[in-house]
């Protein structure tokens, strides 16, 4: 698969969004838009059922939410299952 890099200019929200969810789930911000646009444009690659959601949300609302490990955060996710 070829692969171009494109520049693009976000609004400050956007961006710390962008910035959290990458920290949150150890991803690089290519990975984020790329799923992002992906969703938009109806290939969702990753639906999180509204537990998940619930669970994601809180750990973006955490302070120190980018030091928590990735493997606890997935376990976290799973636990309830």
């Amino acid at each position: 698969m070829a692969v171009r890099k494109v520049a693009v200019t976000l609004p400050e929200e956007l961006f710390e969004i962008v910035e959290r969810a990458r920290r949150i789930e150890h991803r690089t911000r290519s990975e984020v838009v790329q799923e992002a646009l992906r969703t938009h444009f109806g290939e969702a690659v990753y639906v999180p059922s509204d537990e998940e959601r619930r669970l994601l949300t809180a750990a973006l609302d955490e302070p120190d939410a980018s030091l928590r490990d990735w493997d606890q955060v997935r376990a976290d996710l799973h636990s309830d299952r």
